[in-house]
């Protein structure tokens, strides 16, 4: 093979290979900071909503007689 045959292989592969890595950039970079606030807003809501039935699981414990009634005689 002559030495221009092969350069012009080289270079074919060279710019598919750029276009695909280049098209996987731009698919990657697709994701809008948008979506991501919503995915992070979404995750924060979970998280507000689970720390939401925690207090009010401590809630009921705290109002319950009987942990009154534990505090005191721990107390003494």
């Amino acid at each position: 093979m002559d030495i221009p045959m092969i350069v012009l292989i080289v270079a074919i592969v060279a710019i598919a290979t750029g276009g695909e890595a280049f098209k996987h950039y731009l698919k990657s970079r697709k994701i809008t900071s948008s979506e991501i606030t919503n995915n992070e807003l979404e995750l924060l809501r979970k998280q507000n909503k689970r720390l939401e039935q925690r207090v009010q699981v401590l809630e009921k414990i705290v109002t319950d007689n009987s942990y009154e009634l534990k505090s005191q005689i721990n107390a003494l």
